[in-house]
């Protein structure tokens, strides 16, 4: 049996797209959605624990559709009392990927494991008459698009973080 390098599997390597600085071109035909991640870790960056704005690195492009967000907890934040600090995580505007809510909130948000965020996510109404076509603008209505490029970016509120790590995985497509 002859085996043809066409039928050997291949496997890339990790590979990191660069920022660009010109503003991207949606593209017409098929398009793959990208992700763009970031990582916000207080516990290593010292410089993220105060209350304030973190910018963290990665951009989203001008015209990006954010279909989807999630993160996932590393290390469970803590702050400097009762856990009283807020976070919210941010693309467009404020909050509008996770809302600000605080460490102690009984939903554990902060805690360690894969979370939720708002794009993507819609309030299931149930009500008589509901159709399809409510149901996909529910959906479409927590989407975010982009007016410029813009950071992601985490913010402390209330009080200081004494710990924590997430990475914030952000799903998105080009439009223009």
């Amino acid at each position: 049996m002859e085996i043809f390098k066409k039928d050997l599997a291949i496997n890339a390597p990790e590979f990191q797209i660069p920022r660009k600085s010109s503003t991207p071109v949606p593209y017409v035909g098929n398009q793959v959605r990208q992700i763009a991640v970031a990582t916000f870790d207080p516990s290593s960056n010292t410089s993220q624990r105060a209350v304030g704005s973190y910018g963290l690195g990665v951009y989203i492009p001008i015209n990006a559709i954010i279909t989807n967000a999630w993160y996932d907890v590393i290390t469970t934040f803590t702050s400097a009392g009762a856990d009283a600090g807020t976070i919210a995580l941010t693309s467009q505007s404020a909050g509008d990927l996770k809302a600000a809510i605080a460490i102690s909130d009984a939903t554990n948000v902060w805690d360690a494991g894969i979370r939720g965020c708002l794009p993507g996510s819609y309030a299931e109404a149930t009500v008589a008459g509901d159709t399809a076509v409510l149901d996909a603008a529910r959906k479409a209505a927590s989407y975010v698009k982009t007016t410029a490029e813009r950071e992601l970016t985490a913010t402390v509120a209330v009080q200081a973080l004494t710990a924590g790590k997430l990475n914030l995985f952000v799903e998105y497509v080009l439009s223009a």
